[in-house]
């Protein structure tokens, strides 16, 4: 069963490293578009219409893309002060537990997403001036909240498989 989930974790990192890939690019495209309108507003008296908007909606994908791959690097903050002296099994189970309900929420989440992006192209909503529609930047993020929960799912049955594993606790605990 550990090497099952250690192909898993494997596929789901490479996987997490193409969308932070994505994230980086956006990062850079994010930030040159605003260099430029700033040296095109101050120096030339002519801003870059529509800016703000596109800053808005790169930024959206920005921050979801980059949550899963957070989330395999073991980057988010971990709060173990009290669960690190608890015995191995209820350990892992509270942080199984925790971990099924994240993936609980970042599921509903992914939902909510998907439902909004039929909402937004129904109704074709777009951007003020650039009339950029928002729909597709949805769809970005519904993929990266899908990777998320996917990341959230094989933790925790890391955690859950930690319980009787000792090799697993003991990988699990090392990202502590």
């Amino acid at each position: 069963m550990k090497q099952t989930m250690d192909k898993i974790t494997v596929v789901t990192d490479k996987i997490c490293e193409i969308v932070s890939i994505f994230s980086m690019i956006t990062i850079v495209f994010l930030m040159v578009t605003i260099c430029i309108d700033v040296v095109t507003g101050n120096i030339f008296d002519n801003p870059i219409p529509g800016v703000y908007e596109v800053c808005q909606v790169i930024l959206t994908t920005l921050v979801f893309s980059s949550w899963a791959y957070t989330q395999c690097k073991h980057g988010h903050i971990h709060v173990t002060m009290f669960v690190s002296r608890m015995p191995q099994k209820l350990r892992f189970f509270c942080f199984a537990f925790t971990s099924f309900l994240s993936t609980f929420v970042m599921g509903f989440a992914s939902y909510a997403v998907w439902i909004a992006i039929f909402e937004k192209k129904a109704s074709g909503e777009c951007t003020g001036t650039l009339q950029i529609p928002y729909w597709p930047f949805y769809f970005i993020e519904f993929i990266a909240f899908v990777m998320l929960t996917v990341i959230l799912l094989r933790d925790a049955v890391k955690a859950t498989m930690a319980m009787v594993n000792k090799e697993m606790a003991e990988e699990i605990q090392a990202t502590w």
